[in-house]
């Protein structure tokens, strides 16, 4: 069988926010390479909405890809849907690869005529495999995780054992390149990294601990931290769902980068009792380069957190803020709007921000993702709910104690309000003065 080509594809997005690195494309990349099989990466956020398909078409044409690899999130699979429909009346004889965040949890969801493969197993074991053969599906047999077209029908194999790592460096080169077109707003350009899979908490909304088979697992800290140091950026975004859960492991990583010399920023993700319990490490934390938490704050009254099997309180909440401000750490609010919501929450909401000086927030109403408790409890409320609404900014469910209308302008107001001081931040430079690490005697 002839060597595949592949295209890595990543689809536009809404990057107002962030544009961030394709670390999920860089991956596979990072497996082709190791097979010497050849690969480009395409990612929609360089280009205008002009001519979308047209170029694309022209990048299969140009380099002779024979396999088109797509990354699915929830919110842009309807989009994704669309192309591949386009792509194979154009080109039928195009081998169509999806995997990503969505697919792993509802893999089911695309067994559709025009694409051949879903991949949807927990590490990149049997990825391998597909690619070592050049997608042959008699290969693929006892492969975990992976679903094909055989004789018409679909063969869907159970997936493997949860990891603990993808025992492979992920391809960068596509970030180094266009490091100036990836930038978070008012912080600069970060590389993304994961040290961890899966999340220990049980929060009823959010889909993160589905992944790796609801088994939480760390990267040995050895391997974090080479990683670390072998990434050319002195920006790093640690994508974990909270980094600061196991605290023996946050101090032996800190203390290995201070002895390495190592002097780079760390965004990461942290819950807000997680930062309570570190609070006697954030010293640590700081001299380390872990700066700037985004902490899933979610609400700021007790009940609406218990709602959410949070398994926190706004005491706590606040007691993380002032933590952060105490040590000169960025504090990332992140809340979640929910259907009851009445004009109180929202004020309420202002009220807080405004008390805790909180400059970075975002919003975000209730989400109730496939595939998670949350969906399976409300699915008979479930309004207008289809893959490319679950962004954060749409109504999957119809507010209980306002109008649609009123509570589309307190969430829009929510970004009115606080999203000048982020431009302030911006243009005074803010991150850098304040945040960055730069060295040893700061």
């Amino acid at each position: 069988m002839a060597k595949q080509k592949y295209l890595l594809v990543r689809v536009r997005y809404d990057k107002r926010v962030a544009s961030i690195e394709p670390l999920g494309l860089e991956y596979l990349a990072g497996v082709m390479k190791e097979k010497g099989r050849d690969y480009v990466f395409y990612d929609e956020v360089f280009y205008s909405r002009l001519f979308r398909f047209r170029r694309i078409i022209k990048n299969i044409e140009e380099n002779n890809i024979t396999a088109v690899c797509f990354s699915v999130m929830s919110n842009n699979a309807d989009y994704i849907l669309k192309m591949i429909n386009k792509l194979k009346k154009v080109k039928p004889d195009l081998k169509i690869l999806v995997g990503g965040p969505e697919v792993n949890i509802n893999y089911k969801d695309f067994f559709l005529d025009n694409i051949d493969f879903v991949y949807y197993d927990y590490g990149l074991d049997s990825f391998r495999i597909a690619v070592e053969n050049d997608l042959d599906t008699d290969a693929l047999k006892s492969a975990t995780g992976i679903a094909y077209v055989k004789d018409g029908k679909w063969i869907h194999n159970p997936c493997g054992e949860p990891i603990t790592d993808y025992n492979v460096k992920p391809d960068r080169s596509l970030f180094y390149e266009n490091r100036k077109k990836y930038r978070i707003i008012a912080k600069g350009s970060f590389s993304l990294m994961k040290s961890s899979f899966s999340c220990p908490q049980e929060c009823n909304f959010c889909i993160s601990r589905q992944f790796n088979g609801c088994f939480y697992a760390e990267r040995s800290v050895e391997n974090v931290v080479n990683e670390i140091m072998e990434i050319d950026n002195n920006r790093i975004w640690l994508c974990d769902d909270d980094f600061l859960v196991n605290k023996e492991r946050v101090i032996e990583i800190c203390n290995k980068l201070i002895e390495k010399n190592c002097y780079k920023t760390y965004m990461i993700f942290a819950r807000a009792d997680s930062i309570v319990k570190c609070e006697d490490i954030m010293p640590l934390l700081y001299k380390a380069g872990f700066r700037d938490m985004l902490v899933g704050l979610e609400a700021v009254e007790d009940n609406i957190l218990d709602s959410y099997n949070k398994n926190s309180s706004v005491e706590i909440n606040e007691k993380a803020v002032k933590i952060l401000r105490d040590n000169n750490m960025v504090c990332n609010g992140l809340f979640v709007i929910n259907y009851d919501f009445k004009h109180k929450n929202f004020i309420d909401i202002h009220r807080f921000i405004r008390k805790q000086k909180l400059v970075w927030v975002l919003f975000s109403i209730l989400i109730p993702f496939k595939g998670t408790r949350i969906h399976k409890e409300n699915k008979h409320k479930l309004y207008k709910y289809r893959y490319g609404r679950t962004d954060g900014t749409k109504l999957l469910m119809r507010p209980q104690n306002i109008s649609a209308v009123l509570f589309k302008v307190h969430f829009a107001l929510l970004y009115y309000i606080n999203f000048p001081r982020i431009y302030l931040a911006y243009l005074l430079k803010t991150y850098d003065k304040k945040y960055l690490n730069k060295g040893p005697n700061q």
